[in-house]
């Protein structure tokens, strides 16, 4: 019950008053309870690891305050609101509402309003720092103290319970914050903050303070599109980069997602560990990468292995043998075969459907892998395939990690297939992945924890000091001259 009070009061005091009373209902009262009851069906009778870190009870909970906060109508801003922080509460990193799956009329409604910020934003030690301003007189290296009298602080703590992570592992805390950053993998404060606290006549009252200032000073700004943001201040590229200098390479891979791209990973890999042959030391940057295909991840993992490694093996969990027909007129995915494990599954004790154990990938090297010395370079946001990838490094003695913890968690991540639902009457859309690999009983909460910890600080990022890739650096210097290889586990 005080589970419930508290949500019915953070529920009604963050979304009626900012989000759709800004407008008359787009959607009634008895519209929105039906969505939200296909999405509660959705998610109890789809995810295979609903309750892996939260009970049937909290999610309940959850349903009941949204239902109370949308009893008079809701809009569909109000609506993705809703999906987003429900989805949220999963603690599932693949469970979210993907801009990337919402409808036209939604991405339309909801995203492409000029209701943004006109800067970027990173968040440090909880403190909010300008990385670039289409504003005059505010520049790169301010500091965000407060947006319409709420202090970051305020707005941090509001937008953190829609973060998307696994688990509740310092890592994946530490995702949840990171995605109030600015760009194409964060953006909570793009996404989610003008509906939460939209602006005041097309406008923001800012406080901030300047490098160097001791007072801070308050400015009105224009709220933009974010096309027209991102115009002037371009988003970085998840472009896959070589660098050399010296006797030390920088080899930078943001992303394993290629699906739509003519980008061959393999040639350049090839290419560039080639270029690599007389380089005693590597750094490898994989800080921004949240995942994509695993597989490319073993890939260039084999480059840097000098003896076979085995991935770890998993149990396979489904929460269904056929979805629900009642489902299927609101659900997509890439392959319609998902939805029918016919003859694949067995039934578990625990009311779940039981899939083949995936077994460990054994992964080989190259057939001239890379012999020198290797720093992998992580982070939060390394999740999905980013975090398979740093956990196989570890594990395997590839590299030396200097960062912070990764997401993503030790215990298994629910992914591999997925569908969205697309909720009628709103169009919102909700990824729901279909599948959860389990690790033993027993094994942590957890990410990838590195052997060289070097926390966010405040006074490096205003300085915009690289304090992770300056750490790898002083280790690479303590390696000098070089020593035999030696696998670090």
């Amino acid at each position: 019950m005080r589970l419930l009070t508290a949500l019915l009061l953070s529920w009604l005091c963050a979304l009626p008053l900012t989000a759709w009373a800004q407008s008359a209902p787009e959607i009634t009262g008895d519209e929105a309870r039906r969505v939200l009851r296909i999405l509660k069906r959705a998610l109890v009778e789809l995810h295979p690891g609903l309750t892996r870190y939260t009970t049937l009870e909290q999610i309940d909970a959850e349903f009941v305050a949204a239902e109370a906060a949308v009893a008079q109508g809701s809009s569909r801003a109000a609506m993705y609101l809703l999906a987003s922080r429900i989805a949220a509460s999963v603690q599932c990193g693949h469970t979210w509402a993907n801009r990337a799956n919402q409808r036209q009329d939604v991405v339309r409604n909801v995203f492409n309003r000029s209701d943004k910020l006109p800067l970027t934003l990173r968040f440090v030690e909880g403190r909010a720092l300008v990385t670039g301003s289409t504003v005059p007189g505010l520049e790169a290296g301010a500091e965000l103290l407060a947006v319409d009298g709420r202090a970051i602080s305020d707005i941090s703590a509001a937008l953190v319970p829609y973060g998307r992570a696994d688990g509740r592992h310092d890592g994946a805390q530490a995702k949840r914050h990171l995605q109030l950053d600015s760009g194409p993998l964060g953006g909570a404060m793009d996404r989610l903050f003008p509906l939460l606290f939209a602006p005041q006549d097309g406008a923001y009252r800012l406080l901030v303070r300047g490098p160097g200032d001791a007072a801070s000073r308050e400015m009105r700004v224009a709220a933009v599109p974010l096309a027209e943001r991102n115009q002037a201040l371009p988003p970085p590229a998840d472009t896959w980069t070589l660098r050399v200098d010296g006797d030390t390479a920088l080899l930078t891979l943001p992303s394993f997602a290629f699906w739509r791209s003519e980008f061959k990973p393999d040639e350049f890999l090839a290419r560039s560990f080639e270029a690599l042959r007389e380089v005693p030391y590597l750094v490898v940057d994989i800080r921004r990468n949240e995942g994509g295909d695993d597989a490319v991840g073993r890939r260039v993992l084999s480059h840097l292995l000098q003896a076979p490694f085995q991935t770890p093996a998993f149990r396979v969990e489904s929460a269904y043998e056929r979805a629900p027909y009642a489902l299927a007129r609101y659900l997509d995915t890439w392959d319609f075969g998902f939805f029918d494990r016919t003859g694949q599954v067995t039934p578990s004790p625990d009311r779940r459907w039981r899939l083949a154990d995936q077994p460990g990938r054994r992964i080989e090297p190259v057939a001239a892998p890379y012999r020198g010395r290797v720093v992998l370079l992580v982070g939060p946001q390394n999740s999905s395939a980013g975090f398979f990838f740093a956990r196989d490094m570890k594990a395997s003695g590839a590299a030396t990690l200097v960062g912070q913890p990764t997401a993503g968690n030790l215990r298994g991540l629910n992914s591999g297939q997925l569908a969205w639902i697309t909720l009628p009457a709103s169009g919102v859309s909700v990824d729901i992945p279909l599948l959860a690999a389990l690790a033993p009983n027993g094994t942590p909460d957890a990410g990838v924890v590195p052997h060289v910890l070097v926390p966010p600080r405040w006074d490096a990022a205003l300085a915009g000091t690289d304090a992770e890739l300056a750490a790898a650096r002083e280790l690479i210097g303590r390696w000098r001259p070089e020593a035999p290889r030696a696998a670090v586990r």
